[in-house]
């Protein structure tokens, strides 16, 4: 009994393993289309004249970080020794000597508090409002010009990838216009082929836009922490110069 149910069961079993394990003919065949596979450097070199564009962002993307990490850093807003050498020279009194100072520093607080102490000199009835609106409007140009290329990395980030969709439907377009008078059984082939090859420029275009975004998003945190810097010691030496300017107002 168990012999008639087992070999009841054999030819359908065999079958499944035919139709779930291929003949090694079978796989022979698989393994050989009939159109060669294209390595990923080829389907590169295929995305066309959208390639430069892409490459040309790509080296201004890489320009903008390297620069960014020279830019963006802490003597670009207040180097210690210009706070000292401030903090000295009011509490001496010494506004000439502070705005040499300011002139020998090129950081952002230094701009500015020239701009500030300039105009305390020549109007010394002058109050800390007065003193604080010229800060202000100074210091947001000067935040501004700090933070302009890490924009303009963003700029360029949002740039590639629409460069790349831009090649994606100019490369689509031409495989239409391929296939257009072929009458074939090898148009769906030749389309497909031509599909997956005008993909690459988008795929290219979100890996450049993808980086630059990453990198725009870290350096908009440090410029952020350089103005909240910026604020800091400008506060302090906007005070501190009013004090230095109500002690000479004193009779």
């Amino acid at each position: 009994m168990r012999h008639s149910i087992w070999f009841k069961f054999t030819p359908s079993l065999t079958a499944w393993l035919m139709l779930g394990f291929p003949l090694p003919a079978q796989a022979a065949e698989a393994a050989q289309p009939g159109t060669e596979q294209l390595t990923l450097w080829e389907m590169i070199q295929s995305v066309g004249w959208v390639l430069a564009p892409l490459l040309v962002l790509s080296v201004i993307i890489l320009t903008l970080i390297i620069f960014n990490f020279y830019w963006l850093r802490q003597p670009r807003v207040a180097a210690m020794d210009f706070i000292l050498d401030a903090r000295h020279n009011l509490k001496e009194r010494n506004l000439e000597d502070l705005i040499d100072t300011c002139h020998h520093h090129k950081g952002a607080c230094a701009k500015v508090l020239v701009k500030v102490v300039e105009f305390a000199r020549d109007n010394p009835e002058t109050r800390l409002e007065s003193l604080q609106a010229i800060a202000e409007s100074e210091g947001a140009r000067v935040v501004a010009g700090l933070n302009r290329p890490n924009l303009l990395l963003m700029d360029c980030g949002a740039m590639a990838p629409l460069v790349g969709l831009l090649g994606t439907v100019v490369g689509i377009l031409r495989s239409f216009g391929n296939i257009a008078g072929d009458t074939t059984p090898m148009r769906a082939v030749l389309l497909a082929g031509g599909v997956s090859q005008a993909l690459m420029a988008t795929a290219i275009g979100l890996i450049i836009g993808l980086t630059a975004m990453l990198f725009y998003a870290w350096f908009r945190g440090r410029v952020q922490a350089l103005s909240a810097r910026f604020d800091t010691v400008l506060v302090e030496l906007l005070v501190k110069t009013n004090n230095c300017l109500a002690r000479g107002r004193q009779p």
